[in-house]
């Protein structure tokens, strides 16, 4: 070749100078071969380059070739194929080009595309074609699982562990399931761990809009490690599914794990989720960071947010530092939430340490110094709550230091809620009443009145107002206390607000009254009352049922059955005794009257007497025996019937009208608000049969 070349150029020097200038024609020869070495010491094939016909150009050194073959070769060993139908080569200058199509093949990549050029450098082959790129990558897996790309234009160059491919200009990749489409996409191509040649990454630039399946990825930039099955995109990246579409600054997909985790850009921008599904309020997730967890085979998405996590879905809302939501056949079933947990659910509002809200079964279970706050005016705490929505229930748990605690609603508009405290509050709801079940060391104040009691059930019942309390019973160990009054039994059944003001306005009480009835209890555990009188002394009264009508001004009470009492010095007993407690000019309850009747039997000082009716007036300082009244001594001498029989309390003695009167005398006590031996409350079935 070199002889050729050279016998040319002297042909035409010779004919310069013999004869008139004359047009060179360059003779065309037949195939011919071309090869470079590398500079090592080892002086290795480098490249070689062949063509079936070929002629020099007017340029030194280049030659027009046809049916070109490249080869480039790396320890020893063929890397790259190049043919094309025809080019231009410059083999001094270790390149090539053409406008023909092209095929590059490796172990690697398959190449095509139209118009190219090349060149060996000390790195390997540097390459371009120029338009209609079609590539294929990682040959060694099977054809379905293979990298196909197209592009405007494609520029190689061999780098120290491989080969870079650079596509510009509206590239599609297509890669298994998925679709990916930008304006540049750089691929590094490797040895794998097998010594097979595979496509280490991919770096997609500039639009980048990703498809696979139903899910639609968008960003600015894509960078793919293949091995790793690893997918970060970045700048103003969405993400959108049927019924799902996230917002964020960065996303990174784990393919092994099917783990994907959201960025925000930066504080002022939280990654935002919204789910729109079917008979389903348009939810919203937000945080600073999102990590999705798809779980194949429960077909379940679990949705981690940490950073000012929150969830809203119509009126309902959660927030917390962190926040996880469990995605199922396209539904929140469940929320878990802790770190300064706010929300509202079904229309309450609450706060804790932590929450889990399963939202397809109705149920919130709050731990952590739990406040909850319902709309219907129950307002509750402790250490963990947990309501049932489906069941109607809610449940509030105690622990050492911290009991559990209800609020519950006035007895009448404007009156002071009530305030209740127990090892356990459960709160059942149906047909617009609330039942509040408390257990175990109670405590119940409201306003003046503080009670306590094993157990305590309340009643309240929807008006237009709101929740109004209507029945209260409380059992096991009972007190309740307001100043100037106490009593203590085995049970109270507490009725607010008894409409009877008439008959209470001619006893001087005004205002709805509450109803207090006391019964159960053996001997030593039987209902007991104390009132107050005015100089501070106490009167305590024990019987088996009592009846006390405590009103905002004043209390009457009505006792039945083995009645006892102890005042300032006597012991009574009698079958009923009626009473009357109202406030004095501090504004403190004094008893002001006591009535008692039948079989009345008294004890004072060294002295006894029994008649039909007996009658304490404490401002007075006396009590009255009337009806067949008769004093004795404790030697058990009687007297004579009289009108009267009367203690005085301040000179501790006795004394009587000498008149005997047998009739009954006016009382000033009437019998009007009397309930009877028969009278009973409703009865309530979680109360009298247990659970």
């Amino acid at each position: 070749m070199r002889a050729f070349l050279l016998s040319l150029l002297l042909t035409a020097g010779l004919g310069a100078q013999t004869s008139p200038p004359k047009e060179i024609k360059f003779q065309e020869i037949g195939g011919g071969t071309f090869a470079g070495f590398t500079e090592d010491a080892k002086a290795e094939k480098a490249w070689e380059l062949s063509a079936e016909r070929m002629k020099p150009t007017s340029e030194a050194g280049a030659w027009d070739m046809e049916k070109i073959e490249m080869r480039s070769f790396r320890d020893g060993k063929l890397q790259t194929t190049f043919t094309s139908p025809f080019g231009v080569a410059t083999p001094e200058r270790k390149a090539a080009q053409g406008a023909a199509p092209i095929v590059v093949r490796s172990a690697a990549f398959n190449l095509s595309g139209l118009g190219w050029s090349w060149r060996s450098t000390k790195q390997g082959d540097a390459f371009a074609i120029l338009s209609g790129v079609a590539a294929e990558l990682d040959l060694a897996k099977p054809v379905l699982q293979r990298t196909r790309i197209r592009a405007e234009r494609l520029d190689a160059a061999s780098v120290e562990r491989g080969t870079q491919l650079t596509f510009v200009g509206q590239v599609v990749v297509d890669r298994r399931d998925e679709r990916l489409t930008c304006e540049r996409v750089v691929c590094l191509i490797e040895e794998g761990p097998k010594g097979e040649a595979i496509c280490r990454s991919i770096l997609a630039q500039g639009k980048v809009v990703r498809v696979a399946g139903r899910q639609t990825l968008t960003g600015t930039a894509a960078d793919y490690d293949l091995p790793g099955e690893v997918l970060l995109l970045t700048g103003g990246v969405t993400l959108t599914e049927p019924g799902f579409r996230a917002v964020a600054g960065s996303l990174r997909h784990e393919g092994k794990t099917d783990v994907t985790t959201l960025e925000s850009a930066d504080e002022a921008h939280a990654v935002k989720l919204n789910l729109s599904r079917p008979d389903e309020p348009e939810t919203e997730l937000t945080g600073r960071t999102v990590v999705l967890r798809r779980e194949a085979k429960s077909d379940r998405t679990l949705v981690e947010l940490t950073g000012r996590a929150t969830y809203v879905a119509g009126k309902d809302r959660l927030e917390a530092s962190r926040l996880v939501a469990t995605e199922a056949k396209g539904v929140t079933v469940d929320l878990q939430a802790s770190g300064g947990v706010k929300g509202r659910a079904d229309d309450a509002d609450f706060e804790a340490a932590e929450a889990r809200w399963e939202r397809s079964a109705g149920v919130l279970r709050l731990l952590g110094r739990p406040h909850l706050r319902e709309a219907n005016g129950f307002e509750m705490t402790g250490a963990a709550i947990f309501s049932d929505r489906r069941r109607g229930r809610l449940e509030v748990r105690s622990a050492p230091g911290l009991r559990a605690a209800v609020r519950l609603p006035a007895d009448e508009p404007g009156a002071v809620p009530g305030q209740a405290e127990a090892d356990q509050v459960v709160l059942s709801s149906r047909a617009g009443v609330v039942e509040a079940d408390l257990e175990g060391n109670v405590r119940y104040v409201a306003g003046l009145v503080t009670a306590q009691s094993d157990r305590l059930v309340a009643f309240s019942t929807a008006t237009k107002a709101g929740y109004v309390l209507n029945k209260v019973f409380l059992t096991g160990k009972v007190t309740y206390v307001q100043p100037g009054l106490a009593c203590a039994a085995e049970r109270i059944d507490y009725v607010p607000a008894v409409a009877i003001e008439e008959v209470l306005q001619k006893d001087r009480l005004t205002g709805r009254p509450r109803l207090l009835n006391l019964s159960g209890g053996a001997e030593s555990t039987r209902p007991r009352l104390f009132v107050q009188f005015a100089d501070g002394k106490k009167a305590d009264f024990v019987a088996d049922a009592q009846e006390i009508l405590a009103g905002p001004d004043g209390a009457k009470f009505f006792l039945r059955g083995n009645v006892g009492m102890k005042a300032d010095g006597v012991e009574a007993t009698c079958d009923l005794l009626e009473g009357l407690v109202s406030p004095d000019k501090k504004g403190r309850l004094v008893a002001r009257l006591m009535v008692g009747r039948g079989n009345v039997n008294a004890l004072a000082g060294d002295a006894a007497a029994r008649g039909r009716v007996l009658e304490v007036k404490p401002e007075e300082g006396v009590a009255r025996l009337t009806g067949d009244a008769r004093l004795r001594s404790r030697s058990g001498i009687e007297g004579v019937p009289a009108k009267e029989v009367i203690y005085d309390f301040r000179t501790k003695g006795w004394r009587m009208e000498s008149a005997p009167d047998q009739a009954m005398p006016d009382q000033v006590v009437r019998p009007k608000i009397f309930l009877g031996e028969d009278f009973t409350l409703p009865a309530v079935k979680s109360l009298d049969n247990g659970r």
